[in-house]
């Protein structure tokens, strides 16, 4: 595992605690979580009502709590089903009073403020997650891309780096790690990582035609221009963007100027 940490940042406090679950939306919630887990819940349990242990393989779902926090998860993903996020943060943190603990609700509630575009508390969040559970991969996956997007893309690239630790072939991360160098004009290690990510077999079509737009570029901004010319020529056939024709447009430019 690399030894990257990540720097944990005041997360905002969480809302008082409420004696009770919301009531608004359970019949979503047990449509969500009652056929799945066969969870009898009742209408507004309360906070301190006792809870049934479920036998798993997880060690983390043995622990007493595990079973409160995925009904506050539940719950908050009701809302979110809604784009409702602002409801589904607020029902983390009251999550959260009750169990500060546990890195499920950090990290849930750093994905609904990423949707809400509060990437700043959102990287919070899933610095408190991965202070509590460090093995979590996708934390670093989620991170760097909140930290894509305050163009932060020094420590973007190290937490790619840390879930590249985990899954090394991950057409999506490599191609947002090219991305993140190719901002620093670091043009060769952004190649690196785009060809790599091209080259990846996770089927994330998106992904590959991503990392090819900014393999083309790359080659452009290292003087590549016939290599550039013919990476295009293969993306015009692939992607049906008019990004490519325009790519394509400049390079023949730039080629027949500097014939």
């Amino acid at each position: 595992m690399s030894q990257q940490t990540f720097t944990i940042q005041p997360s905002e406090s969480p809302q008082a605690p409420l004696s009770t679950f919301p009531s608004v939306g359970w019949s979503i919630v047990l449509l969500l979580l009652g056929g799945a887990v066969g969870w009898q819940l009742a209408h507004r349990r309360t906070a301190h009502s006792p809870v049934a242990k479920t036998n798993t393989d997880h060690p983390d779902e043995k622990q007493p709590n595990f079973t409160q926090v995925l009904q506050w998860v539940g719950h908050a993903k009701a809302f979110e089903k809604l784009n409702q996020y602002d409801e589904a943060v607020s029902i983390y943190d009251q999550g959260l009073t009750q169990h500060p603990q546990d890195f499920r609700l950090w990290h849930e509630r750093g994905l609904a403020l990423a949707r809400l575009g509060r990437f700043e508390a959102a990287i919070a969040s899933y610095d408190r997650a991965y202070e509590l559970k460090p093995n979590q991969r996708d934390l670093a996956h989620e991170r760097g891309d909140a930290l894509l997007k305050l163009e932060r893309y020094e420590e973007a690239i190290a937490s790619f780096n840390m879930y590249l630790t985990y899954v090394p072939n991950s057409g999506h991360v490599l191609s947002d790690q090219g991305y993140a160098l190719y901002q620093l004009n670091r043009y060769e290690e952004a190649l690196q990582s785009l060809n790599r990510a091209l080259n990846a077999n996770d089927g994330d079509r998106d992904a590959k035609e991503y990392a090819h737009y900014y393999q083309i570029a790359s080659l452009q901004q290292l003087g590549r221009l016939d290599a550039a010319l013919k990476s295009c020529q293969t993306a015009m056939q692939r992607y049906a963007q008019d990004s490519f024709k325009t790519q394509h447009e400049t390079l023949q430019q730039q080629i027949s100027e500097a014939s």
